[in-house]
């Protein structure tokens, strides 16, 4: 069975079981928080991060290399398409979360309100979670909101540019923070759509032990995906 290691609150983490769930691929969760992690873990993981995935005898980590590969490896519905100038675009919005907005979201406000707090002891560097909030994240989300077009971000079928997205969205949202809908409403209600879906309702439903384990994030998301309804 797949091995995926990290925790389902990790936005990357929960883009590798997202996309699993979709393909119908059986897995289990095999629980690695970086802050503390098992020995060997370097073995496995070159960088130190979360995710990475066992499938029999092979290794991989990276979510977005994992993605691809389950995708080609496994049967069932792609989440990449086919086109070239398609599949470049998924490729494109996953690089745009995964570095234009996951270090203002992850490591800008979640790092700074709950992790280092918990973990290390840390006082949060507020003049960082401001510059995340007020100039980082917003040029970012308004992105985002010009960017799509329909339903979905690519054209307009739900692929992995939409698990990532939703994703770090659920993250911007364990710091603490919501989507503002005066602002973002084709991106809130994207936001309601990703979360209707069962893969992410599934997802989340599993996800919430480990979330509540940490104890500092902010769980309301889960009453909006319950509901079908961003917060």
């Amino acid at each position: 069975m797949l091995k995926i290691h990290g925790v389902p609150f990790s936005a990357h983490t929960r883009k590798v079981i997202v996309a699993a769930l979709e393909k119908g691929i059986p897995y289990e969760v095999v629980r690695v928080i970086p802050f503390t992690p098992p020995v060997g873990w370097q073995e496995l993981s070159p960088l130190g991060l979360i995710p990475i995935i066992q499938d029999d005898d092979f290794t991989l980590a990276d979510s977005t290399a994992i993605c691809q590969y389950l995708d080609r490896a496994y049967p069932g519905v792609s989440l990449y398409p086919g086109d070239a100038r398609q599949f470049a675009r998924v490729l494109w919005m996953e690089e745009f979360v995964d570095s234009g907005v996951a270090p203002h979201v992850l490591r800008g406000l979640l790092q700074q309100r709950v992790f280092l707090p918990k973990f290390h002891g840390q006082a949060p560097d507020e003049a960082l979670i401001q510059i995340s909030l007020t100039k980082m994240i917003p040029a970012r989300f308004a992105y985002l909101e010009q960017a799509l077009r329909g339903d979905w971000f690519v054209a307009n079928v739900f692929s992995m540019a939409d698990v990532a997205v939703a994703s770090i969205l659920m993250n911007f949202h364990f710091a603490g923070e919501a989507l503002d809908r005066a602002l973002y409403p084709k991106l809130a209600g994207f936001f309601a759509r990703a979360l209707a879906r069962p893969s992410f309702r599934q997802a989340l439903q599993a996800e919430i032990p480990a979330a509540q384990s940490i104890g500092a994030l902010d769980l309301r998301v889960y009453d909006c995906s319950s509901q079908g309804k961003a917060a």
